[in-house]
């Protein structure tokens, strides 16, 4: 090529990449400089933001209401277009309040969360929970799935022994440890007419691989004491009001923590395995339901998995690690627990409850 020839390609390719760059400064000062007619969008200019989700979720749980208030003002801190109530009370006056709303058509109640699968298989049956499969669902062990999506297991709870150190001089191994003549009057359980988590721990006790009822006339024999709830059994055993009391392993773990003389006993027997899942109910409005799908994916996220951690309790995505002091999954021994009990045989295993103990 002539020295002319390349000094006037030359020249002309300057120009076009002045004038590229003169066009490339006039696009960033605003979208009237895009090519009018193109079908590729420039990449400078605003990508449509995902639609908030809104709406409101009112939930009817037994949890303990600080722990549960907590995970959901961070979930409405993470979603600034939902808002909650909560209605939180035992068990059994959840499903009361629940059964009594029923009976004038409708519950108030958009998302359930409490130690009663049984009830949830009732409510399922009658087509009154929704199914959903949250997002991060297969990161969790699918035995957390009930019912194809009924419900959702989003952190696991353990009925175990809880010792004060200070105040127990009997050596507690197993269940059956709870009826030595030393702690007449000194051992103490939640109620399972009230407390779900007791319920579903006499269901396990009374199983095929527990101890069996006789556990039970023993320990009324032995003078067993009662409370409400699991929260009452944490503050008194702490203090040492008791020297051993059955409980859920996050308030007494939650207990040793925070300085009390609380000692965790995995019974040798085993745990019962409480389940206390999440789920939707089918009678929720229509303008909510995002938001009640939102808070369940929200729920196996691995913030709140962590945020599960902190509280205390050990989470059912095992890659966020347990509580100080909780055992490793692997090494936690259980009692096998029949689902099929809670919906079959409930009634008649309250009924043989109260033979036992009154009323």
């Amino acid at each position: 090529m002539h020295r002319a020839t390349r000094k006037a390609v030359s020249l002309a390719l300057a120009g076009m990449l002045t004038l590229a760059a003169a066009a490339g400064c006039s696009e960033k000062t605003g979208p009237s400089s895009a090519s009018q007619g193109s079908s590729i969008p420039s990449q400078s200019q605003p990508q449509p933001e995902e639609k908030k989700v809104t709406g409101k979720i009112t939930v009817y749980t037994s949890e303990p209401q600080d722990l549960v208030t907590d995970m959901l003002e961070d979930f409405v801190g993470k979603n600034p277009g939902i808002t909650y109530e909560l209605f939180r009370s035992g068990t059994g006056a959840v499903i009361s309040k629940i059964d009594t709303e029923l009976e004038t058509g409708s519950t108030d109640a958009d998302i359930i969360w409490f130690a009663d699968i049984g009830y949830m298989n009732q409510l399922d049956q009658e087509g009154l929970l929704r199914r959903y499969t949250p997002k991060g669902a297969e990161k969790i062990d699918p035995s957390f799935n009930y019912n194809d999506g009924m419900a959702w297991e989003v952190r696991q709870i353990f009925n175990i022994i809880a010792v004060n150190s200070l105040k127990c001089d009997v050596e507690i191994k197993d269940w059956n440890d709870l009826t030595k003549p030393e702690l007449s009057g000194r051992f103490a359980m939640a109620n399972p007419s009230y407390s779900g988590g007791a319920f579903t721990t006499l269901v396990g006790l009374v199983g095929e691989e527990g101890p069996g009822w006789k556990l039970y006339e023993d320990m009324k024999a032995n003078d067993v004491k009662f409370e409400q709830s699991n929260g009452n059994l944490q503050t008194k055993v702490a203090s040492g009001e008791y020297a051993a009391v059955s409980i859920v392993d996050f308030m007494a773990r939650n207990a040793a923590n925070e300085g009390s003389p609380v000692e965790s006993v995995w019974p040798e027997t085993g745990a019962v395995m409480v389940p206390t899942p999440v789920a939707i109910l089918s009678t929720v409005a229509e303008e909510n339901r995002a938001a009640c799908e939102a808070f369940l994916d929200y729920l196996l996220t691995e913030d709140a998995q962590k945020f599960f951690v902190e509280q205390g309790y050990i989470p059912v995505d095992p890659s966020v690690g347990v509580p100080e002091g909780a055992p490793a999954v692997a090494d936690i021994k259980t009692v096998k627990l029949n689902l099929q009990d809670f919906t079959d045989n409930s009634a008649a295993l309250r009924e043989r409850f109260a033979s036992i103990f009154g009323e």
